[in-house]
């Protein structure tokens, strides 16, 4: 299951919270005071593959694509309309936005990058000095940027 929470842009709640019924996705609404540009934030649950359609049908109703928004992953959720969604959304993909969020995680830093790249110009240095073919092809193993 995700939970997502969505802001809702000023002027866009009725058709935001009727794209939510029409899914039949139990919500929270609580009014935004803090941002001039957004009125309410909708907090609702959906399985992991119906992340994706429902925001879609979120920004068709006026949730921008780059609104604030967040995908967690809750440890339960106790709802009487759970199990139709989860029928409805079977399957084990996960949606754009998420994938896009996992890979920036698992990127490396700038400075491992710099590290490997000065590391491997010392061994190619290294190995044209030698003329060792070898160790040439060792430093292209070690470079980041095959």
């Amino acid at each position: 299951m995700r939970l997502v929470q969505v802001l809702i842009p000023v002027g866009k709640r009725q058709p935001v919270l009727a794209v939510l019924d029409d899914e039949g996705i139990d919500y929270a609404v609580w009014d935004e005071t803090g941002r001039k540009d957004f009125e309410a934030l909708v907090q609702f649950p959906v399985p992991p593959i119906g992340v994706e359609p429902v925001l879609e049908r979120l920004r068709k109703a006026g949730v921008s694509e780059n609104t604030y928004t967040i995908v967690l992953a809750p440890e339960t959720v106790v709802s009487t309309r759970i199990e139709a969604l989860k029928q409805r959304y079977s399957g084990s993909r996960i949606s754009r936005e998420e994938l896009t969020a996992r890979a920036e995680d698992l990127a490396p830093e700038t400075s491992t990058y710099i590290a490997f790249l000065v590391l491997s110009t010392v061994i190619a240095t290294g190995g044209l000095l030698l003329d060792s073919a070898a160790t040439i092809i060792g430093a292209m193993v070690v470079a980041p940027l095959m």
